[in-house]
């Protein structure tokens, strides 16, 4: 057979293949709640991104019992990564997560022209929610952020998430922008101090915005008290602290008290060296493949802190579901 016509039929198929939508998702129950994990970026050492190791983080969360997924928020370095690298590697999760487990992507951008782009690019490809902080310039006029919100809102049907850092978005404020965009319907509250915001939100909103947090998930049982519907960590030791939910979920009071205590070892620690930890633990666990970061200022574990972890890998080890 004509060796070019073999060609261009491969590569007519592949064409085809990739031009292919993905299926309709299924009902997902809402509202969410649980471990939404932060994912981290993996990069090889031409700091380019490593496709397959993204596509072993999605697998390896899902099989942690994760409840959602979050990708590229700041952990994930977002700021380092071109517009084609965002949409492009956002739809390798997507497709990679197969609806398993919910999907938020992540769709801040320094002006609403951009994030509405973002918006409109995640529900095409079939993401199950957005993630989204006001415009990365750090503007703190409200209405310029509660115009930037509206164009992400009216761009895509997806539930969004606004990622909470900056004390200008009062919780009353929050509340009322839900009233006006009725996709909005939960935060990542980071803002100090976040127990005191997730009691707010319990109190005043009624359940029209469901509070999940950051922070390392270092209040995590404090926050599930007050009425946190979950939290949003790094990927290092997802199983951990989904265990945790789980195990709080289902009355086990003092089995999740005791595993929160025994992984605070770790969120201790990412405070000093940064989210490089996460990568590390990602290594060490056969999912990444190195431990690169683009913004190479923070490379901050020494010897002490591998030795720490290693101590933590063997406190934690004997609750790893992966």
């Amino acid at each position: 057979m004509d060796s070019s016509l073999n060609r261009r039929e491969f590569l007519g198929s592949l064409a085809a293949a990739s031009s292919l939508a993905i299926p309709a998702r299924p009902a997902v129950k809402q509202p969410w709640a649980g471990v939404f994990i932060i994912m981290q970026t993996p990069f090889l050492e031409n700091l380019e991104i490593d496709g397959n190791s993204l596509k072993r983080e999605t697998e390896f969360l899902v099989k942690c019992g994760v409840q959602g997924m979050v990708w590229p928020a700041g952990a994930g370095e977002y700021a380092s990564l071109s517009h084609d690298e965002r949409v492009k590697y956002a739809r390798v999760v997507v497709e990679q997560a197969r609806h398993r487990v919910p999907v938020l992507i992540c769709v801040q951008a320094p002006n609403k022209f951009e994030a509405a782009e973002y918006a409109r690019q995640a529900e095409l490809m079939g993401a199950d929610g957005m993630l989204a902080c006001p415009p990365t310039e750090g503007t703190t006029d409200l209405a310029t952020i509660t115009d930037y919100f509206t164009a992400i809102t009216s761009a895509s049907k997806l539930p969004l998430c606004v990622w909470v850092s900056n004390p200008v978005l009062t919780v009353d404020y929050l509340i009322d922008l839900a009233h006006k965009l009725p996709t909005f319907r939960y935060v990542k509250e980071e803002v100090h101090p976040v127990p005191h915001r997730v009691s707010q939100y319990v109190k005043k909103a009624h359940g029209l915005i469901t509070p999940l947090t950051g922070g390392g998930a270092r209040n995590f049982l404090n926050e599930m008290w007050r009425g946190s519907r979950g939290t949003m960590p790094g990927a290092g030791f997802a199983d951990i602290q989904a265990q945790i939910w789980d195990w709080y979920q289902a009355g086990k009071r003092k089995q999740a008290r005791d595993l929160f205590g025994k992984m605070l070892m770790m969120a201790v620690l990412e405070l000093s060296t940064g989210y490089v930890v996460q990568k590390e633990i990602m290594r060490r666990r056969g999912v990444f493949k190195t431990v690169v970061m683009r913004d190479t200022t923070k490379f901050s574990m020494d010897a002490g802190d591998r030795h720490e972890l290693d101590d933590i890998f063997e406190v934690l080890r004997p609750y790893f579901r992966v």
